[in-house]
């Protein structure tokens, strides 16, 4: 399912992840490709969201407002709105303070094989359900 940078965005607008003018929801963004960083950017704006990834350049440039991918989109929201937003290579930490983990990690077609490799994907939600506490039960995206 493709789901367009602007649709998002006015789902965020319509209050989909906005509780009220006075709370946030804590949200663990697992993957910083396209997917994720467009997702971590649009929730950043009405929510506090760690963008996870395991490339240390990525994390570095998101942290300086600079976006690792070409999108128009993502450039400009980095550069000019008020994000919330905050990349880390520490995974654990971020999905033990989440209310929401949404997963935008890989899921490489072998085409020799038939397969999808879902092993990025099954990590984080081994990742994540370890790193719950007793007090804070994550659901998956």
């Amino acid at each position: 399912m493709i789901i367009k940078y602007e649709q998002l965005r006015m789902q965020c607008k319509k209050g989909v992840f906005f509780m009220n003018e006075t709370s946030k929801y804590t949200i663990a963004v697992a993957g910083t490709g396209y997917v994720g960083l467009s997702v971590a950017t649009l929730l950043s704006q009405n929510n506090k969201v760690y963008a996870v990834d395991i490339v240390p350049e990525k994390v570095e440039l998101i942290n300086k407002r600079k976006s690792p991918i070409q999108d128009e989109y993502i450039e400009r929201y980095l550069a000019e709105k008020e994000l919330d937003l905050t990349a880390t290579l520490d995974a654990e930490s971020a999905y033990s303070k989440a209310d929401f983990v949404v997963i935008a990690a890989p899921t490489n077609y072998d085409s020799k094989r038939n397969y999808f490799d879902t092993s990025a994907v099954e990590t984080v939600i081994d990742l994540a359900k370890d790193s719950q506490n007793d007090t804070n039960a994550t659901p998956f995206f």
